[in-house]
């Protein structure tokens, strides 16, 4: 472990990696734009392993973390594009993106595992504002947090009145798609989600344990996906359209510009229509936002076509049947939310 040099709390270099309840304590890793840019998320199986990292005690951060600056979310159903529009936003002197952070996901596993209520609103509070550090002066954060913590994003929105949420998610069709394809991967990480997602704040869906258990991996991804569908609703309807919108995946690909200075204008970024088009026409979006590789809309259809001729006949039938158990709740197929514009 690399230990060259102290953290600078007032250098948002210094990642607000995780939080340990058993040392009331923050880790700190050293990513810089240029490292963060090879990372495709901020978990530790993309961090270099000779990053410098450090360790501060809560109480520290909270004495000498500097006046926050502005923090915005991009709230995701999976599968949706939410890494590239991450991606999209992170330019020097506009915004530091932030894909996923950790801190986030331990603010959930804290409060799962019965944490005290107070003390887990302190935790998420500083955890918010160690976030809230740019990279460069004058950048807004817009933080991408992994899936499972939508659950706790209404906690979020509340601890932060001056931050806004993009709810992204793909229609119910291309998501299933793209679990499918996955293969085992994606059928597991769809379960996953479920169990968190209910374990947040239960949803009462009509089904027993019994039920639950007999159900298909596709059938739990469906599930999945309409809990975080209907919690983006109840966010917009709580916090109202001013600080919560939403876009569907098919429109942000469609017309990426048109998207990227809507949610720019919801961020209060200074984020024109030329700003917009020299980012849709460069290279954030002609490579694989995961994996590096060259990769255009072209070859998304590419790939969304395939899966469909592998799992056309599972996809429909769940699909189907996502829209019947939807509208025995009266949940709709998208948020009840204003779109971006």
């Amino acid at each position: 472990m690399a230990t060259t040099h102290p953290v600078a709390l007032d250098d948002g270099a210094w990642l607000a990696h995780r939080y340990d309840e058993t040392i009331d304590g923050f880790h700190f890793v050293h990513m810089p734009r240029n490292i963060r840019s090879d990372a495709i998320f901020l978990s530790d199986e993309y961090m270099p392993q000779d990053a410098d990292r450090q360790i501060l005690p809560r109480a520290q951060c909270d004495d000498q973390a500097p006046a926050p600056a502005p923090l915005h979310f991009i709230l995701h159903s999976g599968f949706c594009c939410s890494t590239l529009l991450t991606r999209a936003f992170d330019q020097p002197g506009l915004a530091t993106g932030m894909s996923e952070p950790t801190v986030l996901r331990d603010m959930v596993g804290f409060r799962r595992r019965g944490g005290d209520p107070a003390r887990y609103q302190a935790i998420l509070e500083t955890s918010l504002a160690l976030l809230s550090r740019p990279l460069e002066q004058g950048e807004a954060i817009i933080v991408k947090p992994s899936c499972i913590v939508n659950g706790h994003a209404r906690d979020i929105l509340a601890a932060r009145p001056d931050s806004c949420a993009v709810t992204l998610y793909a229609p119910v069709r291309v998501f299933l798609n793209s679990i499918a394809r996955k293969g085992i991967t994606g059928r597991l990480w769809a379960r996953e989600l479920f169990i968190g997602l209910q374990q947040a704040n239960r949803m009462d869906l009509g089904f027993d344990e019994e039920q639950l258990f007999g159900q298909t991996d596709l059938q739990i991804a469906g599930l999945a996906w309409l809990i975080q569908i209907r919690r983006f609703s109840e966010l917009a309807a709580e916090f109202g359209a001013d600080r919560v919108r939403t876009i569907d995946s098919e429109t942000f690909i469609a017309e990426p510009a048109k998207a990227l200075q809507g949610v720019g204008q919801l961020f209060s970024l200074d984020m024109n229509h030329q700003t917009a088009n020299a980012i849709a026409d460069g290279p954030v979006f002609q490579t694989h936002s995961k994996f590096g590789e060259k990769f255009d809309a072209e070859r998304r259809d590419a790939e969304r076509a395939a899966g469909e001729t592998a799992h056309a006949d599972e996809i429909e039938k769940v699909a189907i049947w996502v829209e019947t158990v939807a509208a025995g709740l009266n949940i709709a197929m998208q948020p009840n939310a204003a779109p971006v514009s």
